[in-house]
């Protein structure tokens, strides 16, 4: 803690942040800013690498972002007080991840909310084309 503040520490992290861009694939604590910062400049160099990760911890997000959707990929009928059902293609949204095995969100279908189990649902990407980019 001693040497937190210090210039060797700031390039020690600016190293760090640069050599996790480069991996191919991240599995890190999302709560870390150290790891989002890699993977978000991993997306930049790689495009749409949005699949190469798996955090830890926390869900991928940003301040002042869109909500967090996902996709239900199988159906789910409740098993426990304070679940929800779900039918496939259903529109989830997150509002984190638990890390037992379940989320906390809503279907954006019928509205009800609760915990959900996490490994039935899949990203649902918003991809966004940007043409001033495309000769990087």
């Amino acid at each position: 803690m001693n040497s937190r503040y210090t210039d060797s520490s700031l390039y020690g992290v600016i190293i760090d942040i640069q050599m996790l861009s480069h991996c191919d694939y991240l599995v890190c604590t999302f709560s870390s800013q150290v790891c989002r910062m890699g993977f978000e400049l991993m997306q930049v160099r790689r495009g749409d690498a949005g699949h190469l990760f798996h955090s830890l911890d926390d869900i991928y997000y940003y301040g002042g972002q869109h909500s967090h959707e996902e996709i239900a990929t199988l159906s789910h009928k409740p098993l426990n007080e304070g679940e929800f059902e779900f039918q496939v293609g259903d529109e989830i949204g997150i509002a984190g991840n638990h890390w037992d095995g379940f989320s906390k969100g809503v279907n954006r279908r019928t509205g009800q909310n609760g915990l959900y189990p996490s490994y039935k649902t899949r990203e649902n990407w918003r991809i966004v084309d940007f043409p001033l980019f495309n000769d990087l």
